[in-house]
């Protein structure tokens, strides 16, 4: 869990007297994750319940392939709820999933990145936007547009702009589009060309998906979503060539889970 391979752990135990081959220790992780699985989904089901469901999806290296796996995790605990194998370019799968776990835990909402995929499994009323990804993914956009018009010598469009990373980066942000914003979108509408119709584009899209964003006081973030799932999979990921199964890791994040706890304890001899 530490992210050692398991080459690595064997020497490891070696040196403190208990000589165990790689292979063996890959067995038992395997099997310890399997049990972990099925105590989770198991308690899943036993009248849990959560506001706002965050999902994420992530590509994992399996064995001469590729594969992809989808996190659900519960926003304000910080606590994984599930994970399926499925890509998100699988959209009926998608939607299964997603369903499937708002129906379990009962959440009102559900949070994601920009991916098309989650606006088709959930409808618009349950559906909000990660504030995060949002404003990284229009700050970056508005920047290289801001840089070639710079370039260009267009000061107008060049001030437009950057009032444009102005209204992305206020702070309390506004529930609905600023009347600036609206204003901005109307004098590039008629552009078709060029520069200027890439900041009609950009201007377009910010005006759609302003009011998509998650304005939530306590967190209106994916963070927790990205971060369990750095915690429990991609650390391990990292120091292997890929895991042999999708049954393994699919259940490894459930192990990685189970041994951080409650509170920081966990009872071992319930996967041992």
């Amino acid at each position: 869990m530490l992210g050692m391979s398991y080459r690595q752990v064997a020497m490891f135990l070696g040196a403190l007297d208990c000589p165990v081959s790689k292979s063996s220790i890959e067995r038992d992780v395997s099997a310890a994750g399997l049990k972990a699985q099925a105590l989770h989904r198991a308690a899943l089901g036993k009248g849990l319940r959560v506001r706002v469901l965050g999902v994420d999806g992530t590509g994992v290296a399996l064995a001469g392939r590729s594969g992809g796996m989808l996190f659900f995790v519960d926003i304000a605990g910080g606590r994984l709820l599930a994970v399926e194998v499925v890509g998100e370019s699988d959209s009926r799968a998608v939607r299964k999933h997603v369903l499937a776990v708002m129906s379990a835990v009962g959440a009102e909402e559900v949070r994601t990145d920009e991916h098309p995929v989650y606006e088709r499994a959930v409808g618009e009323a349950h559906h909000r936007l990660c504030l995060t990804h949002w404003r990284k993914s229009k700050l970056k956009r508005a920047m290289e547009l801001y840089r070639q018009a710079v370039a260009a010598g267009r000061s107008l469009e060049a001030e437009n702009l950057r009032r444009l990373v102005e209204l992305l980066r206020l702070q309390p942000r506004p529930p609905t589009v600023p009347e600036e914003l609206e204003h901005l979108v109307v004098r590039y509408s008629r552009c078709r060309k060029g520069l200027l119709w890439k900041i009609n584009q950009l201007l377009q899209h910010v005006e759609r998906t302003w009011s998509k964003v998650s304005d939530d006081v306590a967190d209106p973030t994916n963070n927790s979503t990205e971060r369990l799932i750095g915690l429990t999979l991609k650390i391990r990921a990292k120091t292997m060539r890929g895991f042999k199964s999708l049954a393994k890791v699919q259940s490894h994040p459930y192990l990685a889970s189970f041994l951080r706890g409650t509170q920081g304890i966990c009872d071992l001899r319930a996967v041992i």
